[in-house]
């Protein structure tokens, strides 16, 4: 399983960070992660929040389309 990663945005105290791969079954399907973290003074994570999407590629498409607008 191959896992893509980025970071959407990062200041001090707070990370936005998004996850995806394709999963197993069924096909043409996408596990999105977004997961926020709050990060201490030496940028450790204190604690985190994990929101979890499953979308097609025309999906994903529609949503980066929306948030460009």
């Amino acid at each position: 399983m191959e896992i893509k990663e980025f970071t959407v945005k990062e200041q001090p105290g707070f990370r936005l960070r998004v996850e995806s791969w394709a999963v197993s079954k069924p096909e043409g399907i996408y596990s999105l992660d977004f997961i926020q973290e709050n990060l201490d003074k030496n940028n450790n994570v204190n604690s985190a929040s994990s929101y979890n999407f499953f979308m097609t590629k025309e999906e994903i498409k529609t949503l980066c389309e929306g948030l460009m607008k």
